[in-house]
């Protein structure tokens, strides 16, 4: 079959080929035929390999960080398809021929302390799919049927388009982070206009936050500059958010002060809870000037462990970080 796998772990890009052995359905597996796949901030590291050793080093996690045992994988964990073939322990009701579905990509160990306690988003022993395991970017895909998630379909069509399909995973965790924000009746802040900063933003409207401030960080000698955030602000703003700040000082001068005063002038000292969705040591920082004492500081997006932790020792802020999965907590 046809799929796109990374090679080599020294070298960027991926390798379209057109011999990979078509996968079976294991006892407790279904087999899904891709409709729709999409692409992650991860793909993109991946095919970046060479300039991002952290992804490397998390593609090597379990062959001991050895480069010679590396094998080369199909990549892609986002998409939808639809089942073609459901293997014989496989509980019934859970899936069938035909179906419309996508599916969680982490698998699970089943047997560590964490999952043995309803933990299993933060299984020790844990593989993702595209990036320890095949993944998605193929004609066909098998997964747990455990992991499967059922998008349905009305009349023989699909109720969720497969393009809106494929990107389920990241508004999953989306949902998942502004959730634990527990933002109803609260004033929120969004750092990181990306597709996951994006969407927490209609989450949290849709979920009753009271106030909603979004910002980025533009580069004006990059590609993402102030031309190409405006129009970012302005989707952040279709979508429910009520001020949009540029946290570039060089860029916009002013307008981070401005959000930092306007939070503790306007709110009682500061914003109740604080999405951070870009993983940027400077949007953390940020998000320790702007909540208030007694608020929350969800991190989304790690890049860098390093972290001032001031705001929660002296202003008692909850800090916590999110990894929950796309389709399940």
């Amino acid at each position: 079959m046809q799929a796109l796998k990374k090679q080599s772990l020294t070298e960027d890009g991926l390798e379209f080929v057109t011999d990979q052995p078509e996968p079976n359905a294991g006892h407790v597996e279904v087999k899904i035929r891709v409709e729709a796949a999409s692409i992650c901030g991860t793909d993109q590291s991946i095919y970046q390999i060479t300039s991002k050793p952290g992804m490397r080093d998390e593609m090597l996690a379990y062959n001991g960080g050895d480069l010679s045992r590396y094998q080369p994988i199909v990549v892609g964990h986002e998409f939808c398809g639809e089942v073609v073939e459901v293997g014989e322990d496989v509980t019934p009701g859970i899936a069938k021929p035909s179906d419309y579905v996508t599916s969680e990509m982490h698998i699970f160990c089943g047997h560590c302390q964490q999952c043995r306690t309803g933990r299993q988003h933060i299984c020790k022993n844990i593989r993702v799919k595209g990036l320890h395991l095949d993944g998605a970017f193929a004609e066909y895909v098998v997964v747990p049927a455990s992991n499967v998630v059922n998008l349905g379909r009305f009349g023989g069509r699909a109720v969720i388009p497969p393009r809106f399909g494929a990107f389920l995973d990241a508004l999953g965790n989306a949902v998942h982070t502004v959730m634990e924000g527990d933002v109803e009746g609260k004033t929120v802040a969004i750092l990181g206009c990306g597709a996951q900063g994006l969407m927490a933003t209609a989450v949290a409207r849709t979920l009753g936050a009271t106030r909603i401030y979004v910002t980025d960080f533009s580069d004006p000698r990059g590609s993402f500059n102030a031309s190409r955030l405006a129009g970012r602000f302005q989707t952040a703003k279709e979508l429910g958010a009520d001020f949009c700040f540029d946290t570039n000082e060089e860029a916009a001068p002013g307008q981070k002060q401005e959000l930092m005063q306007h939070a503790r002038d306007e709110h009682g000292g500061g914003i109740d809870v604080v999405l951070e969705m870009s993983g940027a040591e400077s949007a953390y920082n940020d998000a320790g000037g702007m909540v208030k004492n007694g608020g929350q500081i969800w991190q989304k997006i790690v890049r860098n462990l390093v972290r001032d932790a001031r705001p929660a020792c002296f202003g008692k802020v909850g800090l916590e970080g999110k990894t929950g999965k796309a389709h399940r907590p």
